[in-house]
């Protein structure tokens, strides 16, 4: 075989989607900045083949394939719109619920369409419920039926791992069997082999990746599923180098979110940032089938943020209770103080952690009073920059000035102070586990900004600021508006991001204007500046030597 890992597959991938990606994204001439390689114990990754700058686009990565998620809410299988009722308007042809006629025909939806016709099984809501969701078999069934009508497609997704062997057996293989094999072949009638099913559900239990960009049109976002076939070619790295955003017609476009040198992995990261060690890599090892032993899951202090650490229990110790080795297969290993050796087991670790998680699961997003009472009642159990503490610090930041009983002008001193600190604790783990640029740095600058502009507001109009002092507040928030600006500038216009960027661009050119306006404002609008009342005014005879010994000899 000429080519065992499929990279011309790939390769062909990375032109095609050029041609579907906007220009000002990336050029249709647009050369590669990186080659695919076959690397143990990793398998395909990619590689960058020459020095590439923050903030450079990597590459675009149309999809291969869309469908619903397995547990979506009722939606149109046309254009992807949430619908209210099952009895709405169904499709005509196949009986499943749909927006309108027009809908019958567009997307993918003609691939399923079909097949229900022929196999004459007509859907019905009784059919589906927590044991058999509505769309889990949706998109496998979308995908076996590529190969019947974009031979380039099928040939792509086939090009992508599955990993059978290591998917036989478990609880989700039995699951997929069940709900989407047996449902396929003996409800929908496809004639269809087992095996073919479960390597299209593997290819996309490995390799999927969440669309949630915007509906042309409207302000709702899409809830579905897709496969970026060059996007998961990348290996995963818990603090990864790269950024993606997903354009309005659900095109991928992937940046580089920090430098990467030359022979240096373009890494992703397939689990969720904000979480510790223990749980990504459980969610790793049952969704994606490998245990991650990346540079921030090998270390106890993750990178020095104590992301998942406790904080000692024993009389006067202080110290840090972390994981004796969490790259452990069965995150089993006990866990050890690192100063007085005191040890947990890590089935307590894990009680503790799942005990907070489900009262933080129980409680509102915008229900502050409840945040802070759970960040009190367990701020002397958890280390300060414990994943769950910066978890409720992130909540606190996004809604403290945001929901009513809190909204920004009626905050006190205290709560702005609070809304500041939550937003700066964020960013100090940020620095650490997501430099560059950030699609959550750049939300967290833009909450913080506005904090600090109303502190500094209130202290000029009670006059207790020194011009030097106000323009210094002034300057910060104008950095954090800048850094929001570029952290978010490649968000799609329709998105909340995108309309945050826009946002902080206009406030960032008021900001500017109201800066050179305070240079030129009256002194008496300011405190004076340290020096200036009891600034001595002396002659040239003052500053005789002569003269200067007698004025300390009358002190």
């Amino acid at each position: 075989m000429g080519d065992p890992y499929h990279l011309e597959t790939m390769y062909r991938w990375f032109q095609y989607s050029i041609t579907k990606a906007p220009p000002h994204i990336i050029s249709p001439t647009e050369k590669r900045k990186w080659n695919i390689e076959y690397v143990e114990p990793y398998g395909r990754c990619t590689i960058a083949t020459r020095d590439i700058a923050e903030g450079e686009v990597l590459f675009v990565d149309h999809p291969v394939i869309t469908g619903p998620k397995q547990n979506s809410e009722l939606m149109c299988l046309g254009c992807y719109r949430q619908l209210e009722s099952w009895d709405s308007y169904k499709c005509s042809k196949c009986g499943w619920p749909m927006c309108s006629p027009e809908c019958e025909t567009r997307g993918y939806h003609p691939l399923e369409c079909t097949a229900y016709q022929v196999g004459n099984y007509k859907p019905e809501l009784k059919d589906f419920g927590d044991d058999q969701f509505m769309y889990e078999s949706m998109l496998p069934l979308r995908c076996f039926f590529l190969q019947n009508f974009e031979k380039d497609k099928w040939e792509t997704l086939m090009a992508m791992e599955s990993h059978n062997e290591l998917r036989r057996g478990t609880e989700l293989w039995q699951r997929e069997q069940t709900n989407v094999v047996n449902f396929i072949r003996n409800k929908i009638n496809v004639d269809v082999d087992e095996e073919t099913l479960h390597t299209i559900t593997g290819i996309l239990d490995v390799n999927c990746h969440e669309v949630r960009s915007n509906i042309p049109g409207t302000k709702d976002q899409y809830r579905v599923r897709g496969i970026y076939p060059l996007c998961a070619m990348m290996s995963h790295f818990c603090s990864c180098n790269t950024h993606h955003t997903l354009m309005d017609d659900m095109t991928m476009v992937v940046i580089a979110s920090r430098p990467i040198k030359k022979g240096e992995q373009m890494t992703a990261s397939y689990t969720h940032l904000l979480s510790a060690t223990t749980e990504r890599r459980k969610h790793l090892k049952y969704g994606k089938f490998f245990d991650c032993v990346c540079e921030r899951c090998s270390d106890p202090t993750e990178l020095g943020t104590y992301f998942g650490a406790l904080k000692c229990s024993q009389a006067g110790c202080g110290g840090n209770i972390l994981s004796s080795n969490p790259t452990q297969v069965d995150n089993d290993a006990p866990w050890r103080c690192d100063e007085c050796q005191y040890e947990v087991k890590a089935a307590t670790v894990e009680r503790l952690n799942k005990v907070v998680a489900y009262e933080l699961q129980e409680t509102p997003d915008d229900n502050i009073p409840a945040l802070e009472n759970i960040f009190r009642k367990y701020q002397f159990i958890l280390h300060p920059q414990h994943f769950h503490m910066v978890g409720i610090k992130h909540s606190l930041s996004q809604v403290i000035g945001r929901v009513e009983g809190y909204l920004l002008p009626e905050l006190t001193e205290a709560q702005l102070a609070r809304k500041i600190s939550c937003c700066r604790d964020l960013l100090k783990v940020l620095d650490v586990l997501d430099p560059g640029i950030s699609r959550l740095r750049g939300l967290t600058l833009y909450e913080l900004h506005a904090p600090l502009l109303i502190t500094a507001n209130r202290a000029f109009q009670e006059t207790t600021l020194r011009r030097s002092e106000f323009l210094d507040r002034l300057h910060e928030a104008e950095g954090y508006l800048d850094r929001t600006v570029y952290c978010l500038q490649f968000e799609p216009n329709s998105s909340v991001e995108g309309q945050i960027c826009k946002i902080a661009r206009g406030s960032l050119a008021e900001l500017k204007s109201w800066i050179q306006t305070v240079k030129e404002l009256p002194a008496s609008h300011f405190s004076p500046e340290e020096g200036d009342e009891a600034k001595p005014q002396y002659t040239e005879e003052d500053l005789t030597l002569e003269t200067l010994l007698k004025k300390l000899e009358e002190q």
